[in-house]
């Protein structure tokens, strides 16, 4: 039976009959589309590694995805984004990671805690078709947002899961804990290790001063990290996610989505991320999918 519904048997001339009635909606809609759910992660220590953070295995964001591209027959497949699994077809990125000729180059991969090993949970599929927004602005990385849909679904699994994704409600919630996700690129680290950092959300007026980045920050970002630096995703995680958790709601929300891969690590350069959930609709209708 369908949540909130009930009946109520009664005795007629006829014989027993039914009466079905609606009652209030008792989950939320995340616990009905099974996204987002992983407890809540808590950093307490911060390693400087690619952004900041550490390995991880790969079912604890399961929603975390590699984006690769084989730019000739002869060359292997390698890390150009990330991005996020939203639904069993569709992955979320950045516009700037739908910029290639040639989409049957791409290659999704899922479930692994590394890029250098294929196991028993590791799933890929290749791309159907590329939905990039109508208004993206690749210099002002304005609704710099592509949707990726799979030519075959993925197979959800505690390894490979959807993260929610949020309408405009989101910006009213107080989001307990945010952590960025992505694949280790950089020489002297775990490269191709799957790893995670604690992140705070600052202001945009801050984030836009004349020394950190000049009012290039628009109303639709956010910016995440330190200014002093260390904590970011660098240039192959454009289009990952930030994971934000809603106490309240008790699950992950794609909050953003990596839309600037410049000045890696730099100091008095925050990441800068899309706000997903100004999107929303645009989400739903080319998805055709409603996630609330």
């Amino acid at each position: 039976m369908s949540n909130g519904m009930k009946f109520l048997l009664f005795m007629g001339a006829l014989g027993w009959g039914v009466i079905f009635y609606f009652a209030g909606i008792s989950h939320s809609p995340a616990t009905y589309r099974n996204c987002g759910e992983r407890p809540e992660r808590v950093n307490k220590h911060r390693k400087p590694r690619m952004i900041g953070g550490e390995n991880v295995d790969v079912n604890v964001w399961p929603w975390q995805v590699s984006v690769l591209y084989q730019p000739n027959s002869s060359a292997p497949f390698s890390q150009v984004c990330g991005g996020a699994i939203i639904d069993d077809y569709w992955i979320m990125t950045a516009a700037s990671c739908a910029d290639v000729q040639n989409q049957s180059k791409l290659l999704i991969r899922a479930g692994s805690s590394r890029l250098d090993v294929d196991d028993e949970f590791t799933q890929k599929s290749q791309v159907a078709r590329i939905i990039k927004h109508e208004l993206f602005n690749p210099v002002t990385l304005r609704y710099s947002i592509a949707l990726f849909e799979m030519k075959t679904p993925f197979v959800i699994n505690e390894f490979v899961y959807p993260i929610c994704v949020p309408d405009n409600a989101a910006a009213d919630h107080k989001f307990d804990s945010c952590h960025i996700t992505g694949y280790n690129a950089q020489p002297g680290g775990d490269v191709g290790v799957l790893q995670e950092a604690n992140v705070f959300i600052m202001s945009r007026s801050l984030c836009n001063k004349p020394a950190y980045w000049n009012y290039t920050v628009s109303a639709d970002m956010l910016c995440v990290g330190e200014f002093g630096g260390g904590v970011d995703g660098c240039e192959t995680n454009l289009g990952g996610p930030l994971n934000c958790y809603i106490k309240m709601e008790q699950h992950y929300y794609l909050i953003g989505i990596r839309v600037r891969a410049t000045s890696c690590g730099e100091p008095n350069r925050p990441n800068v991320y899309l706000k997903v959930y100004t999107l929303y609709y645009w989400i739903e209708r080319e998805t055709n999918i409603t996630f609330r």
